[in-house]
């Protein structure tokens, strides 16, 4: 069965982005581009895109993301500031699950290689359908409402976490509050590598 992994890049200070994200600006003022400096940071593109060039280990970090990723689920705010990749997210050409209270008309969806979904009643059934897509890899959850959104429902099982050394000082913030008892988790992986901190924790559920 898959497993529900939080797989984003957060500046050292918790946020993913840059106040003021939008087209201009995708990963917001204030630097914000900078959190993803460890995938450009060497020479060697990876799987045939110019998106990823990491160098040492993060080229192993990279790997492992096209090795276990079988669907992802965004917000609604990160696919129109993406323009939906352009119908094809550049890891595994992976199905995609848009979580938002108002699909846009069919024929304003970019039509490429990722099947895009928008699912219209809430995080568990895009949680479910990811799950069906992604046989036995990942679901990935991209963006900070999603990610929020699921830890609240308790969907979550891990937390793969890349720490740039950058501190954006407001933005998106990859984590929110909520309600209830704290979440212990459980450290499985620590991989230091060029511009990143790699964390990989399990959620301990009771």
């Amino acid at each position: 069965m898959a497993r529900v992994m939080i797989d984003l890049t957060m500046s050292l200070d918790g946020f993913i982005a840059g106040p003021g994200d939008s087209d201009e600006y995708p990963l917001g003022t204030r630097g914000g581009m900078h959190i993803f400096d460890w995938y450009t940071s060497g020479t060697e593109p990876m799987h045939n895109s110019q998106l990823f060039r990491p160098e040492g280990v993060n080229r192993e970090i990279v790997d492992r993301m096209y090795a276990e990723l079988g669907a992802a689920i965004f917000g609604r705010r990160t696919y129109d500031i993406t323009h939906g990749w352009g119908g094809t997210f550049p890891v595994n050409d992976a199905p995609l699950f848009i979580l938002t209270h108002t699909p846009p008309p069919p024929a304003q969806v970019p039509r490429g290689k990722s099947k895009i979904t928008f699912i219209t009643d809430g995080i568990e059934h895009a949680v479910e359908a990811a799950k069906a897509a992604a046989g036995d890899k990942t679901v990935g959850l991209g963006g900070a409402s999603a990610g929020q959104q699921a830890l609240r429902a308790g969907l979550v099982d891990e937390i793969f976490v890349h720490v740039a050394p950058y501190l954006v000082g407001d933005g998106v913030r990859l984590f929110g509050s909520f309600e209830g008892e704290g979440i212990t988790l459980e450290k499985l992986e620590v991989v230091d590598g060029p511009l990143a901190t790699h964390l990989r924790y399990r959620l301990v559920k009771n």
